[in-house]
């Protein structure tokens, strides 16, 4: 588990400075809220878990962040009129990340971006344990083992909007993730699915994978949010449009005043570390948006920690999940 390295801030006349590992960060004094923004962000990407045994030489955060959240896609072969090219494209669908618990590895998303009839793929970074260098692997999704929760919702309420999937460890590769260790483990300590659900007012940071920015990006990277924890919601207390149904979400969801695109469904929400308390913790995952007033809808952390004991019940079955990129 990576830890908070050495992070000071001193006041010079009217600049703040940062001093971060390699970096110094420069804010006026007068903009001390924005630093503190900039501080939060560094501390998150600081403390995610690296679960890199085998590898000597230490990361860069933001390149560990890149290979626990992953960008979910699927393939498009579209033929132009008047040409007889093949064009193949690869198109997102939304957000993903993986979570670690009781010895296997499991990839976290909203039930509403995978239930489709069509697989799906991520394309994740990870880092080959003989050599240390980091490799672009391909990680297939069949839609078949996909396990969605348990309560699938009726003619009023929408069913809760969380899936995982069980899948293999890329043998003689490394895979950053959250991890999920329940109370009465020897690991508990390590656990990063808190217990509780989150209330309002705490800070959040979500990370994800937007689509329409307004700019072209040469490759994927997550791209983060802050916030905090608006509201929470009740039983028939929030009514929401999703996938041409306008129904309620569950009860137990949470709203964020966060700036959420499209994309962003199956994004972490994490706890925003201060100086006083670094732990990372995901305390849920982005179901839904409202663009005209900037708020996003979240799972809590307690759903899927219920969908992650769900799947740790799936049978094994012979597939190959995990395959080298050509160049």
């Amino acid at each position: 588990m990576l830890i908070n390295g050495g992070l000071q801030k001193s006041k010079f006349g009217s600049l703040c400075l940062v001093f971060y590992t390699d970096c110094i960060i420069i804010v006026r004094s007068s903009e001390e809220h924005e630093m503190n923004r900039v501080i939060s962000a560094i501390l998150v990407v600081s403390c995610l878990v690296a679960n890199a045994a085998g590898t000597k030489k230490k990361e860069d955060f933001y390149s560990q962040l890149s290979r626990a959240v992953i960008r979910l896609e699927h393939l498009e072969y579209v033929k132009q009129e008047g040409s007889s090219e093949v064009i193949k494209r690869n198109k997102s669908n939304g957000t993903a990340f993986f979570v670690q618990s009781a010895g296997h590895l499991f990839v976290v998303s909203a039930r509403h971006v995978v239930e489709l009839p069509y697989d799906l793929h991520a394309r994740v970074e990870c880092i080959n344990k003989s050599s240390g260098r980091k490799e672009m692997v391909l990680l297939k999704l069949p839609r078949k083992r996909w396990v969605s929760h348990p309560v699938d919702g009726n003619k009023d309420t929408h069913p809760v909007d969380v899936a995982a999937m069980k899948i293999s460890w890329f043998k003689g590769r490394t895979i950053t993730h959250f991890r999920y260790d329940l109370p009465d483990s020897k690991t508990k300590d390590k656990n990063q699915l808190p217990l509780d659900d989150p209330a309002p007012p705490r800070k959040i940071l979500v990370f994800g994978f937007p689509v329409n920015i307004g700019f072209e990006l040469r490759e994927q990277r997550p791209f983060g949010r802050s916030g905090i924890i608006a509201m929470r919601t009740g039983k028939k207390f929030l009514r929401l449009r999703m996938n041409g149904e306008n129904k309620f979400v569950e009860e137990k969801c949470y709203l964020i005043d966060a700036e959420i695109f499209h994309g962003n469904s199956g994004s972490p929400v994490l706890k925003q570390p201060s100086l006083t308390d670094s732990k990372v913790q995901l305390l849920g995952l982005v179901i839904a948006s409202s663009q005209k007033m900037d708020f996003g809808v979240v799972e809590p952390v307690s759903r899927i920690r219920e969908v992650l004991d769900k799947a740790k019940q799936q049978k094994d079955e012979n597939i190959e999940y995990w395959s080298l990129m050509k160049k």
